[in-house]
């Protein structure tokens, strides 16, 4: 049995969120992950085999989207220090990329869309087909996503005119994120991989992970350890934002921030879990 290839939901006020099918049940994917001669974190190249079926939103989450999942759960994002509600970005328009997010308030806004028990005591939730979960994709998902078969630079090849055909960065963006799907997207349907806004991933951030690896490494996840600060844990970023320079939106680039961290070049994509899946 296989999935669709293409899911669409319905968030609060009929405002549709598409994702696209990256693994299917009983599939694996595998791919080299990291690049070579850039930064130590991203070395070494090695090999990555993906078993869980996922989708990825074919977007960064829109300030549409956004506004309609924060309206749902604002009091669970009220009590994160510094949350900025609803609409929370400094470049307005209803398809720009959501940003000035923190991973907390993306995980907030997860935890609604998976129905969550904390939501369902309220009654004020949603709930995904098949009781699916919804989450921020690991890294290694992320980059297999974003790499589409390929193990070039960005999605379309080498060089800044490969990158100008999938990505907002500083030598096209002119200072500023950039309605979602202008460009080009890769070879599996996925837009703005590649610049407009970084994006958060579940992983905690470690510097040395790739090192501690071996070859053929399965579904890979730097997880929290027992005692860690949520707020102050650092977390991963991908893909680079309209400030950054080329070098910045490569597909193995890899940045970090504190989890309660927000600003006008970070946002988030959506990765849903096919179920039924047992909530944590």
């Amino acid at each position: 049995m296989s999935l669709p290839e293409e899911l669409t939901i319905d968030l609060p006020g009929g405002v549709p969120m598409t994702f696209r099918r990256i693994l299917d049940l009983g599939e694996v994917g595998e791919f080299r992950m990291g690049a070579r001669g850039f930064y130590a974190d991203e070395e070494p190249v090695h090999q990555v085999r993906l078993t869980v079926p996922y989708y990825l939103g074919i977007y960064p989450v829109t300030q549409r989207q956004y506004r309609a999942m924060a309206e749902q759960c604002e009091g669970a994002l009220g009590q994160i220090e510094g949350n900025k509600g609803g609409d929370p970005s400094d470049f307005k328009g209803d398809d720009r990329p959501v940003e000035n997010v923190s991973h907390l308030d993306a995980d907030v806004v997860c935890r609604w869309l998976s129905g969550s028990r904390e939501f369902r005591r309220t009654k004020k939730h949603y709930q995904l087909p098949g009781e699916w979960l919804a989450g921020l994709p690991t890294e290694a998902q992320w980059e297999y996503a974003c790499r589409a078969g390929t193990e070039t630079e960005y999605g379309l090849g080498d060089g800044d005119a490969s990158l100008a055909e999938v990505g907002w960065y500083s030598g096209n963006a002119g200072g500023t994120t950039h309605r979602v799907g202008e460009l080009n997207p890769n070879r599996w349907g996925l837009y703005d991989m590649h610049g407009n806004v970084w994006e958060w991933c579940r992983d905690v951030w470690d510097g040395a992970a790739y090192a501690k690896r071996a070859n053929g490494v399965t579904d890979p996840v730097s997880e929290p350890t027992k005692g860690d600060d949520e707020r102050e844990s650092r977390r991963v970023l991908r893909g680079g934002s309209w400030y950054d320079s080329a070098w910045y939106c490569r597909s193995a680039i890899r940045d970090r921030h504190w989890a309660a961290f927000r600003y006008g070049n970070s946002g988030f994509r959506v990765c849903l879990f096919p179920g039924p899946v047992a909530e944590p």
